[in-house]
């Protein structure tokens, strides 16, 4: 499982909403969608390596053997 893989799963057990998505054959990034209640209205953001190096650690730590 490579960094991005872990980051999207970390995402996901801690209840969020991510993908990865691939823009050209050099640009690979985690993007996780955030849910706003007031405007009922979804947003994407592209994580960072910092915080993609976060969750994918995240996922290790907390995965189910």
């Amino acid at each position: 499982m490579n960094i991005y893989e872990k980051a999207t799963e970390g995402l996901r057990l801690a209840g969020h909403h991510a993908s990865i998505i691939q823009q050209s054959a050099e640009d690979i990034g985690v993007w996780i969608e955030v849910w706003n209640h007031d405007l009922q209205d979804c947003h994407e953001f592209r994580i960072h390596e910092e915080e993609m190096t976060y969750w994918a650690d995240y996922y290790d730590e907390n995965k189910k053997p």
